[in-house]
């Protein structure tokens, strides 16, 4: 079930409790009030996706209250719950935009039913969005190879990629190390194909779990398995005329390897629980930190799929052997976090970029980019100085200098939450106080940072 943020106005003690209770045990981030007026403040201050809103309350009326926000368009789901029930006050809080409505008492499947449902209309609005920044061309993170920066060895892997990217059914394995880019250069060869107006889907096969990524892929019928009570469409129909993108192939497993390379050959598949064929038109971008050959040979990847996969095979180069292309890609997420922050940044201390020129960046561009964004927070001067970079990692990050102890570069040790409370306040700080600006830039959700600040006191 999605994780949904919810709000419970109830004035009964035991009630209120027992509804904080049951939502937060099935995973959801649940704040509780007792009148309308804390409900009102407490919106104006979270972002909730349901609120469980009780029709009498002490100082109003539930159905007058949601009027009232419907009215003022704010965009979350109420349920209300009522003692008092009958149609007719059913039927208008139906009418009046309520999401649905509880008789009291009311048996907690009624209320899981509910929230389950609203938790997958959640998840499909989520997925919609991100289908759509994903095959947006102003999306930040999509490049494009008349912009993609650096030096000759990435060039040379740009250049083939972009010749190949036109021919829109042929297959490309990626190939090389975590975070060197292998999703990015995906995207690109998606943006430059007849596909680009076309979804690009992206699954990570490590990431889900073994018995669920058959039916995310392929989908499955109502009653195909115990838990399946609807229908389900799988990502390679969601993807259909577009790019499907394989992310740790070599973390698939073997019964599941057969399956995808019957797609790859015939462009069908059956969704679970069905005789009936579906046919799709997608192309196939797979990528692996793994060596597959090796694996072939210890029986943990299937031949046959490995040569279907690598008709156009491509190796993303890790950052420390391309040393050259470090400072531009330094500077271009300089500039993308400089103008996200409104951080008034000139650039990068001499002894700063010698630093990260001898820094062996064992997490590549990925690490890169995130040391960035950090120090564009930290950075209290012009230009971001080594100590903004914390790039130490018992590896020597300038000429002559051991960093083995967070002592030798003058940094104190300091506990997971003092460095929180640390970054929260630098943040909070760089935007001016503004709270929703904070979330955007940590890349939390704003009811996380509230609790954050008054779990640590930050002023």
């Amino acid at each position: 079930m999605t994780e949904l943020e919810v709000l419970v106005v109830e004035d009964d003690d035991l009630q209120r409790k027992s509804l904080f209770d049951l939502l937060s045990g099935w995973g959801h981030n649940v704040q509780a009030c007792t009148s309308l007026l804390e409900a009102r403040d407490l919106i104006g201050k979270y972002s909730f996706d349901l609120a469980l809103l009780d029709m009498r309350l002490p100082d109003g009326d539930g159905l007058k209250f949601l009027g009232e926000q419907k009215a003022a368009g704010i965009d979350f789901n109420i349920v209300i719950m009522t003692a008092f029930a009958d149609v007719e006050t059913a039927v208008g809080a139906i009418r009046l935009g309520a999401y649905d409505y509880l008789p009291k008492p009311f048996e907690n499947e009624q209320l899981e039913k509910i929230v389950r449902n609203l938790s997958k209309r959640v998840e499909l609005s989520s997925r919609v969005i991100s289908l759509s920044r994903l095959t947006s061309t102003d999306h930040e993170d999509v490049w494009q190879f008349d912009s993609m920066i650096g030096t000759q060895g990435l060039r040379l892997v740009f250049e083939k990629a972009e010749r190949i990217a036109g021919f829109s059914d042929t297959t490309v394995l990626i190939q090389g190390e975590t975070g060197t880019g292998k999703g990015m250069l995906a995207k690109a060869i998606h943006r430059r194909s007849r596909r680009a107006d076309k979804p690009f889907i992206e699954i990570n096969c490590a990431a889900i779990p073994g018995q669920l990524i058959e039916s995310e892929i392929f989908g499955y019928e109502k009653g195909a398995f115990t838990d399946a009570k609807n229908k389900k469409t799988g990502l390679l129909e969601v993807a259909d005329g577009g790019t499907v993108f394989l992310d740790e192939i070599g973390d698939m497993e073997l019964n599941l390897q057969s399956k995808l390379l019957k797609v790859l050959e015939d462009k069908q598949f059956r969704r679970l629980g069905s005789a009936k064929i579906t046919t799709v038109d997608v192309r196939i971008i797979a990528a692996t930190n793994r060596d597959l050959k090796e694996m072939m040979e210890e029986g943990k990847f299937r031949e046959d799929l490995y040569y279907r996969l690598s008709v156009v095979p491509l190796t993303m180069p890790p950052l420390r052997q391309h040393r050259k292309s470090i400072a531009p890609i330094a500077d271009h997420y300089l500039g993308v976090f400089r103008k996200e922050m409104g951080r008034d940044i000139s650039g990068f201390t001499d002894s700063t970029t010698q630093a990260m020129m001898e820094y062996e960046w064992p997490g590549n561009v990925r690490e890169l980019r995130n040391v960035i964004e950090r120090s564009v927070i930290l950075c209290g001067e012009d230009k971001i100085d080594v100590d903004s970079l914390g790039i130490s990692d018992n590896q020597s990050i300038s000429a002559g200098k051991d960093t083995d102890s967070g002592d030798d570069m003058g940094i104190r040790p300091m506990s997971l939450a003092e460095c929180e409370k640390k970054l929260i306040e630098s943040v909070l700080k760089s935007v001016g106080g503004n709270k929703n600006r904070a979330a955007e830039t940590l890349k939390i959700h704003r009811t996380t940072l509230y609790k954050k600040i008054e779990e640590y006191g930050v002023a």
